[in-house]
């Protein structure tokens, strides 16, 4: 008599929420009593930002079903079409499917369509990285709290997280502190020189920045400028860069248009989408990272790598000593750069601890999910003023 597999449904929308829950998928997959499967949607099926379902593909993940929900547009009433086409697309296929959980990671639009649908549909539901709160002004906080109020368990990366599910009116049973499972990349990924880097994208740096910085809402129409900036600030402080693509949020499209304004300089490399081992190596090998992106907040400091983190995007997050935050402005930004590149930053830098982890959640997080009866956490009847 065969014994039932867990059945795991997991949603993945853009290459960075895949990128950090996509070791788990790999363990999992290892394990004979889960069958697991992803459902695809958004930025993974777009050209434009690099087609990165190939990148599930070629880790072998099961996908269910592919979504194409990503409207083509720059605005801010993009995002929430994408999410009603998503939620269209999949709900009869998830039912049919009918699986024993559902797990998804963040703050964006296919995270919260994942959360209604195990909420709606009384299946339960796994929140990772619910808790984070920043201080920008952006939708991704409200959302954020939403999805972990409409989530069943959680799986939080650091105690602070706990503490802010906690006062939001979770049960502490419901709530696991795990780490952040990316991080064990950086301890297992095999390590690439910069030389060897360097040869195969024919360049001769000797140093490099990485650059990724995404549109800020409330500030679309100034995307292009506040990128500009950044650049400006590179080349006047003869810095090289790896630059990446923005992601889909409103005002990308001035983003990419700076790009294509300076896609012939020799001093920058322009990618929307590096492969996980070549891209843990471009941090691992560069002089800082600049930008507004969450990965020089949250993962930067395991190896350590100095961070610029430029205008109101990750403010208010909670990070190590190797971030520097700094305001808009060319002049602003100089000054960081020379700053991060200072002996005495590098010095206290070699010093810094990663505040999310060791690069050992990976495991741990497998077991839990293997071993927790989610159908016990499917309701919510906890009264909060009780």
């Amino acid at each position: 008599m065969s014994i039932r597999k867990k059945k795991i449904l997991a949603f993945t929308g853009i290459r960075s929420d895949y990128d950090l829950l996509s070791g788990i998928y790999r363990k999992l997959q290892e394990n004979s009593s889960i069958e697991l499967r992803l459902v695809v949607s958004g930025a993974h099926l777009s050209c434009r930002f690099g087609y990165t379902v190939t990148h599930i593909e070629k880790d072998n993940i099961p996908i269910l079903c592919k979504i194409e929900s990503l409207i083509d547009s720059d605005t801010k009433s993009s995002r929430i079409q994408s999410a009603s086409l998503l939620i269209q697309g999949c709900i009869h296929t998830v039912m049919q499917y009918s699986p024993d959980v559902i797990i998804y990671a963040g703050d964006r639009e296919d995270a919260l369509v994942a959360a209604l649908i195990g909420a709606y549909a009384n299946i339960p539901t796994v929140h990772f990285f619910g808790g984070d709160h920043a201080t920008d002004g952006n939708v991704d906080n409200p959302v954020r709290h939403a999805i972990s109020k409409l989530s069943s368990i959680h799986f939080v990366i650091h105690e602070c997280h706990l503490k802010r599910l906690l006062a939001i009116g979770e049960e502490k049973e419901r709530i696991h502190v795990v780490g952040n499972p990316a991080l064990d990349r950086f301890e297992n990924v095999p390590y690439i020189p910069k030389k060897e880097l360097m040869i195969r994208f024919e360049k001769k740096w000797e140093e490099y920045a990485v650059l990724i910085h995404h549109p800020i809402l409330g500030y679309e129409d100034k995307a292009g400028i506040y990128f500009e900036e950044i650049l400006i600030a590179l080349k006047q402080k003869n810095v090289k860069a790896f630059v990446s693509y923005p992601n889909i949020d409103a005002g990308n499209r001035k983003t990419i248009e700076t790009i294509n304004k300076y896609e012939k300089d020799r001093d920058f490399f322009f990618f929307k989408n590096f492969d996980r081992n070549v891209f843990i190596n471009l941090m691992r090998n560069a002089s800082f990272m600049i930008g507004n992106s969450s990965s020089g907040i949250i993962e930067a400091a395991i190896i350590p790598l100095g961070v610029v983190n430029v205008g109101e995007r990750q403010k208010g997050r909670l990070s190590s000593v190797n971030v520097i935050f700094v305001d808009q402005g060319i002049e602003n930004i100089k000054t960081a750069i020379d700053r991060v590149l200072s002996e005495e930053f590098q010095i206290n830098l070699k010093k810094t601890e990663s505040i999310y982890g060791d690069g050992n959640s990976i495991a741990s997080i497998v077991e839990k999910i293997i071993t927790i009866d989610f159908s016990q956490y499917t309701f919510k009847t906890k009264d909060p003023l009780k």
